[in-house]
């Protein structure tokens, strides 16, 4: 038999002690703990069974690309409904709004592009977000094609990213309300920001047109 110190003969009675005192407390901390490590583990096996579900209806609706529009609108309302605050979401979206566009319903087309530059809208603060801008340019564009340059310019005006593209549509906007020398400095500062040959070469015949 192992002969204990004072010291330890001390130690075992206050461990003891402690013992008789907190062990419902200890115990209740142990499952606690173990329910935790369990939640998270389903958890992060949940998230991973929901990645991987969201990609593969992805996959399905890039492989109905080449298929009946019908198709591509069943399944982009699918991953819309199942898995709305994803990039998936977005993307599909964005179909939906081309769609739109060429069957020349330019309500529905605006009302997909709004719903993606809402959710984005401020979530990245001041940061560029490339979806939000997207969404941004896209509208203003449909906006502009249905009569509506004022709402498209409040699109705009709302953006803390001026890109080359979003200074061009401004002025496209402006041009469309009369405001030709708004319009003469939007494209000009178009032209400074851009660095597309092309595109370059089309905003000059806008401010040729305006000096008309």
């Amino acid at each position: 038999m192992v002969k204990l110190s004072s010291t330890e003969e001390e130690n075992t009675e206050f461990l003891s002690s402690l013992w008789d005192k907190y062990k419902y407390l200890i115990l209740l901390s142990l499952v606690l703990l173990g329910a935790g490590i369990f939640g998270w583990e389903s958890w992060s096996q949940n998230r991973l069974s929901n990645l991987q579900d969201s990609a593969d209806m992805y996959e399905s609706f890039v492989n109905s690309l080449n298929d009946d529009d019908l198709d591509q609108k069943v399944l982009a309302d699918q991953i819309i409904k199942k898995y709305p605050n994803t990039l998936y979401a977005d993307l599909v979206t964005f179909h939906l709004a081309k769609i739109s566009v060429e069957e020349e319903d330019l309500n529905k087309a605006e009302e997909h592009l709004m719903w993606i530059l809402q959710r984005h809208d401020s979530k990245w603060g001041s940061d560029f977000d490339p979806i939000e801008a997207t969404a941004r340019l896209r509208l203003a564009r449909v906006l502009i094609a249905n009569d509506n340059s004022n709402k498209a310019l409040e699109i705009i005006n709302e953006s803390e990213n001026m890109s080359s593209s979003l200074h061009e549509v401004k002025g496209d906007a402006e041009e469309k309300l009369g405001s030709y020398e708004e319009a003469k400095l939007s494209y000009l500062k178009a032209l400074e920001s851009n660095q597309s040959q092309s595109v370059e070469a089309i905003l000059k015949m806008k401010l040729a047109n305006l000096d008309i």
